[in-house]
């Protein structure tokens, strides 16, 4: 009956569509930037398995146009919110949160590839009391970073090392700033990357929500048909800009051995583009 009544009452939903745009800085070795629009979810853990929206548009679990699949975020067994709590409890947080938003980009059609997704964590104050951000690299690789703090009102910021090789054009050194400066009808997340006490790298997800509605889902897609296909050619467009036009040479990709990397599961496609980049390298070594 609960779900019944949520799929006739949309707006009792805190589950949201969030559009808007990503941008990127690099200041190193010479300034580029690029900025795309982009549409995220920003989705209530405890709703997903009552988000009777449209049974072929929105599937958790199960195939659908738009799909949230439990086994592509975090590591281990249970729900999403056991997990979440999981990793919370092992970095001290003895409180269970009140709510957890999941912000992402689902599957469309089965595919999907998240650069980042953020678990917000709020307690019962709807305080920000963690921020678990689940990082994804090229190369087959995923890395946790369990970000938690005290009950505290947004902004909320959190400064940490650098543990993750993500950019084949950053290495591993330096620390990360990460601000959440909204996560509610509207999202705000800023990362930067410091070295030396400078800002070399700075990336933003921002947007407006709106109620997640099977008409909200037909205007999405009608919008965006294909930005979710679209972020690795650009990922790939952009690295071939770095490297011919700005002159960044890459690094060699070092072997994880952090403990929260918890995927590292190369196939074909990987294994080229770690060929590729050697390749960038000898090239950008013969010409010095």
């Amino acid at each position: 009956m609960r779900s019944s009544s949520l799929r006739h009452s949309p707006h009792a939903l805190r589950s949201r569509i969030i559009r808007g745009e990503v941008v990127h800085w690099r200041g190193v070795p010479q300034e580029h930037s690029f900025a795309y629009p982009i549409f995220s979810f920003a989705v209530d853990v405890d709703e997903l398995m009552q988000l009777s929206i449209s049974p072929r548009l929105f599937g958790v679990d199960r195939r659908a146009v738009l799909s949230v699949f439990n086994r592509d975020y975090l590591a281990g067994e249970g729900t999403l919110r056991a997990k979440v709590e999981m990793l919370l409890r092992d970095r001290g947080v003895s409180v269970s949160p009140a709510r957890i938003t999941l912000i992402t980009t689902p599957r469309y059609f089965g595919y999907v590839f998240n650069p980042v997704s953020f678990f917000a964590c709020f307690d019962r104050e709807d305080r920000v009391i963690g921020l678990i951000t689940e990082v994804h690299n090229t190369f087959g690789e995923a890395h946790l970073y369990p970000l938690v703090c005290e009950p505290s009102t947004m902004p909320v910021v959190w400064r940490f090392p650098k543990e993750f090789f993500v950019s084949p054009f950053f290495d591993t050194e330096g620390g990360y700033v990460v601000t959440l400066e909204k996560a509610g009808t509207d999202l705000c997340i800023r990362v930067d990357l410091e070295k030396d006490q400078k800002i070399v790298f700075s990336a933003s997800l921002a947007g407006t929500g709106e109620p997640l509605t099977r008409m909200s889902l037909l205007k999405l897609l009608w919008r965006y048909p294909v930005t979710t296909l679209l972020t690795m050619p650009r990922i790939h467009h952009q690295a071939l800009n770095l490297f011919f036009k700005v002159g960044v040479c890459p690094f060699e990709k070092p072997r994880p051995t952090h403990p929260y990397t918890i995927r590292s599961q190369q196939n074909m496609i990987h294994r080229a583009r770690l060929w590729l980049l050697a390749v960038f390298r000898s090239r950008r070594a013969g010409q010095r």
